[in-house]
């Protein structure tokens, strides 16, 4: 059986032979599967797929668009939080010629695309733009399709792609990595925590995130790069984070509601074709870092506090800025995002501010989208530049690595 699998998080395109195809060209059928989402004011992130495409060649730039090959045409809305648990749906089908795709791209289109609450109401996502929006990501290593079978996977993560913007709503920040599937482990367990009575129970819609840092950091640590996949537990406490390339990482554990209270494991070791069963029991995190999350303080609505607006939103002038993630590596012609923070001088993070973006060496990274505090940019060359994002005078870096 061959598959193309398109975002293991929320999307995935399952490319099959049916046996005998000539030799020329394989049944490539696309699907949608487990999309974990660790938001639990959240009932619907519906994301209409236009079309997704491969490419033999690593060159994302659009010059060559004979260099690409439809793997599936939906033309339709997804809510990708119908597909948990390993439920797929069909997306569509094809007979792509057999090759050793290195690249892959998902068109979506983000006018036809929305977050609804449980409450039924809409949420406001700051989409980099309305309309079609392309997003690549390389295949790590580029993968040969016969009709003997071969497995890719696009992980297009929920988790991480959509953000709070402090304000109620999301920031759309797309980041995609492709894998060799046949070369990638999972971490599977169950998160508990104790009740008031002492009983052990399981933490149900705990955020789970992985990260790539292989041993315990000191303590007081705080994540400065984004996590590598997340996901979040079921009615029993239970989750699964799949597609990860071998190596040892950190997973962190977070109530839905009070990410103070949380639990780590350090050392988890990732095996290719292996799942690695790690069980969490949270506990009130008692050195104030929060267990490991990020933002601003809030603003009590009852508050007197001049920095704080009508409403209870945080007011005052941008006394610091911070850029998330603060380091990041990618691959020639891989999709990443990024994030500016502002905060008023009590720390507070504020919203609605103009930032503008620079990029040391465009050569080696361009911007390819920005709008509101967010922006998207395309690896082209090996380098390390610094990006750097101003807000009210007031600026803030960071570092990303083409490789």
């Amino acid at each position: 059986m061959k598959r193309l699998i398109l975002a293991a998080a929320s999307l995935a395109a399952i490319a099959c032979s049916d046996s005998t195809t000539g030799g020329g060209s394989g049944r490539t059928r696309v699907y949608l599967t487990d999309s974990p989402f660790p938001y639990g004011t959240v009932s619907a992130v519906n994301v209409y797929v236009a079309r997704i495409e491969a490419s033999a060649s690593t060159d994302t730039s659009g010059v060559n668009p004979q260099a690409w090959v439809t793997i599936a045409t939906p033309e339709r809305t997804f809510n990708l939080l119908d597909f948990e648990g390993g439920n797929a749906a069909l997306l569509g089908e094809s007979d792509p010629p057999a090759d050793r795709y290195a690249a892959v791209k998902v068109v979506i289109n983000t006018a036809r695309s929305s977050v609804v609450r449980t409450d039924g109401s809409t949420a406001n996502v700051h989409w980099p733009i309305s309309g079609d929006l392309a997003l690549y990501a390389l295949v790590a290593p580029p993968l040969t399709i016969t009709s003997s079978g071969a497995h890719i996977v696009l992980d297009f993560d929920v988790g991480r792609t959509f953000m709070d913007d402090g304000a109620g709503g999301f920031y759309f920040v797309p980041w995609i990595r492709a894998v060799n599937e046949a070369a990638t482990g999972s971490i599977a367990g169950q998160a508990t925590a104790s009740s008031i009575e002492g009983e052990t129970l399981p933490e149900v819609n705990a955020a789970i995130s992985v990260w790539p840092i292989p041993e315990e950091p000191p303590q007081g640590w705080m994540p400065t790069a984004l996590p590598l996949g997340t996901a979040h537990t079921d009615a029993q406490g239970r989750y699964v984070v799949g597609f990860l390339p071998p190596g040892d990482y950190t997973v962190l554990a977070q109530d839905p509601g009070m990410p103070a209270i949380h639990a780590r494991a350090w050392a988890v070791q990732v095996t290719a074709g292996g799942t690695t069963q790690v069980n969490l029991v949270l506990a009130y995190d008692t050195t104030g870092t929060g267990g490991g999350g990020g933002g601003g303080g809030g603003c009590d609505s009852t508050s007197a506090d001049t920095t704080c607006g009508g409403g209870g939103v945080p007011s005052g002038p941008v006394a610091s800025l911070t850029i998330s993630p603060v380091n990041q590596t990618i691959s020639v012609g891989d999709s990443a995002g990024a994030i500016a923070n502002p905060y008023n001088a009590q720390g507070q993070i504020l919203t609605g501010r103009s930032v503008t973006w620079t990029v040391s060496d465009p050569s080696i990274v361009s911007v390819t989208q920005a709008a509101y505090n967010w922006i998207l940019l395309r690896g082209a060359h090996s380098g390390t530049v610094t990006l750097t994002a101003t807000s009210e005078g007031v600026h803030g870096t960071s570092t990303v690595i083409v490789r």
